[in-house]
C-alpha cells in the first residue's frame, strides 16, 4: 500500500484564493468528492453522510434526532433533547454537508446542493425547537442566512438550465425574505451592516431581471415608453391599441379583436 501522497498533492496544486473540488472514482468504483485543502485533500461520500457513517444506524445524526424528537417515548419532560454534546456532533455533521454543498455547487451539481443545504437547514430547525441553550441555538443559526442564500441559488440555477426567469427570480427572492426575517429576529445579535448572503441575492436578482427575456407585453410597454418620450405620438397611439389589445377580455366586454374583424 503506498502512504504517501505527495505525488497526489504535487499533481493537484492549492490555491488559497479559490475553492478546488473534484469528482473521482475509487478502486471500488464508487464515485466520491475531493476536496484540496492546504497540505492535503478531503474525501467525501456523493450520498448519504460525507464520512459514510450510519451513526446509531441511521443515515445521518438528523434523521437519528428526528425520530427521538417525534417519539413521545424517547422526549424527555422539558422537550429538550439536545444537550451540548449532541449539539456539538450535529455541528461536526452540518460542517460535513457545508464542505460537500459548497463542493457541488462549484462542480454544479445543484440538485445535490439543494439535498444538503436543506439538510443543514433542518439540523438549524432541530436544534432551534430542542437544544438547551440560546447560547448553542445562536451557534447554529449564525450559518442559517449562507445555508439560505445557497439553496435559493441551486434552485435557481436550476430554473435558469431551462432559462425559467420567473421561477429562478421567485427563488431568490424567497430566499432574500428568509434571510430579512431572519435579520429582525436575531436583531440583538446581528451588527449594522447588512449581511453579505443578503446583499448578495439582492445584487443576483436585479442583475436576473435585467437579462431575462421579456415578455411580448413588456416589449410594447417599453416601446411606448420610448416612443413617448421621443414624441412620437402617432407610434405611442398604435402601441397603446396593440396593449389594449393584449387586456384580458371578461364577460360581457367586447372583445377588440373580434370587433376589429367583423367590420
Amino acid at each position: 500500500m503506498k502512504d504517501d501522497i505527495g505525488e497526489l498533492l504535487n499533481n493537484w496544486p492549492f490555491d488559497p484564493d479559490e475553492f478546488i473540488a473534484r469528482r473521482i472514482t475509487a478502486s471500488d468504483g464508487a464515485e466520491k468528492i475531493q476536496i484540496r485543502i492546504d497540505m492535503g485533500v478531503l474525501q467525501l461520500e456523493v450520498e448519504g453522510r460525507p464520512d459514510g457513517e450510519r451513526p446509531h444506524d441511521f443515515p445521518s445524526l438528523l434523521s437519528y434526532y428526528q425520530t427521538q424528537a417525534e417519539s413521545a417515548d424517547s422526549i424527555e419532560s422539558s422537550s429538550k433533547p439536545l444537550d451540548e454534546e449532541a449539539c456539538e456532533d450535529l455541528f461536526q455533521e452540518a460542517w460535513q454537508y457545508y464542505q460537500r454543498y459548497l463542493s457541488l455547487f462549484y462542480l454544479e451539481d445543484f440538485a445535490g446542493v439543494f439535498r444538503d443545504t436543506q439538510h443543514n437547514l433542518e439540523i438549524f430547525d432541530l436544534v432551534q425547537s430542542h437544544a438547551d441553550s440560546d447560547e448553542a441555538k445562536w451557534y447554529f443559526e449564525q450559518y442559517y442566512p449562507h445555508a439560505v442564500m445557497m439553496r435559493a441559488r441551486s434552485k435557481a440555477m436550476l430554473h435558469l438550465e431551462h432559462e425559467n426567469y420567473p421561477a429562478a427570480l421567485t427563488e431568490v427572492e424567497g430566499g432574500i425574505d428568509q434571510i430579512e426575517r431572519f435579520v429582525e429576529e436575531w436583531e440583538g445579535e446581528m451588527g449594522d451592516e447588512e449581511l453579505p448572503e443578503l446583499s448578495f441575492l439582492k445584487d443576483w436578482y436585479e442583475e436576473l431581471e435585467k437579462e431575462r427575456p421579456l415578455s411580448r407585453q413588456e416589449e410594447l410597454e417599453r416601446d411606448l415608453t420610448v416612443a413617448v418620450d421621443a414624441e412620437n405620438f402617432e407610434e405611442a397611439a398604435r402601441l397603446r391599441d396593440k396593449l389594449r389589445m393584449m387586456r384580458p377580455v371578461f364577460r360581457g366586454e367586447p372583445n377588440p379583436e373580434r370587433s376589429s374583424s367583423s367590420t
